[in-house]
């Protein structure tokens, strides 16, 4: 039986047409999938490690871990350590940058759209050229970084706090990262808590495919632990700390391009 179809049983054509390729804006402002996203935190726990090994070498301070900071800001209101008196106010810089980075960072990504692609490439971007214009400072001899620098434990110009300043302010970046794509297992900048959720874990033992979140925890501690080591090796070559500093800065620029090819998330149509 032949004939025309009646206009009930024409085919819906637009249902069928191929769909518009998304607008570049779509596309900038489109959330990553978070879907294997702990990589990339496990990625900067070991940058962390990189930095905060050469740092503490270098200066006696940290970058990131500003628990050991408060410690040494405390020290110093008995003048402690005596070999290194002005130890208190290099932790102080860090601990006021990191925190200064942290309110800037969280609340402008925050504004931004923490998980959007573009957020996240210019985040990445603006923490390594932080990392890169303090190893340059370094590299240039502008700053002192070793111990035969005879103004290494505080000169009178303290141009040390220059370069503290940029990497502990680009240090929370990590930490923002890691919170916005919802892994708070990986803090990416302190170990503590980390070692007692693990240690009270009801399923530590557990089969590895049946607790991820323990799972990313002794990574986060294993990833820092080698970056510390590789950054402490290579404070000992010839390159020095800039050589860290440099591999820290190169892996961020990586982490931000890559989030340009990463899978967008998947909305779920109503």
């Amino acid at each position: 039986m032949s004939g025309n179809p009646s206009p009930g049983n024409l085919p819906d054509l637009e249902a069928h047409q191929p769909p518009t390729a998304s607008s570049f804006s779509a596309w900038w402002t489109q959330s990553v999938d978070v879907k294997y996203t702990d990589l990339i935190c496990l990625l900067l726990c070991f940058t962390t490690g990189l930095c905060d090994s050469s740092a503490y070498n270098a200066w006696s301070c940290f970058l990131a871990m500003q628990t050991g900071n408060t410690i040494f800001l405390g020290l110093g209101a008995s003048g402690q350590p005596t070999s290194k008196p002005w130890g208190w106010l290099k932790s102080l810089c860090s601990i006021t940058s990191f925190f200064i980075g942290a309110l800037v960072l969280a609340n402008l990504t925050r504004y931004a759209g923490a998980r959007r692609r573009g957020t996240l490439f210019l985040s990445f971007v603006l923490q390594s050229l932080l990392i890169i214009i303090a190893v340059a400072l370094i590299e240039g001899d502008l700053i002192p970084h070793t111990s035969e620098d005879s103004s290494l434990t505080g000169g009178r110009l303290f141009l040390e706090l220059i370069p503290i300043a940029l990497l502990a302010f680009q240090s929370a970046g990590s930490i923002t990262s890691s919170r916005a794509l919802g892994y708070n297992e990986i803090p990416t900048v302190v170990l503590t808590s980390v070692y007692f959720d693990v240690a009270s874990d009801p399923k530590l033992t557990a089969v590895p495919t049946t607790n991820p979140k323990r799972n990313r925890r002794i990574g986060s501690v294993v990833t820092l632990l080698v970056g510390a080591i590789v950054g402490g090796w290579l404070s000992r070559s010839r390159g020095g700390m800039q050589s860290a500093l440099w591999m820290a800065a190169g892996f961020k620029m990586v982490i931000a391009f890559a989030w340009l090819v990463w899978k967008g998330e998947v909305v779920a149509s109503k």
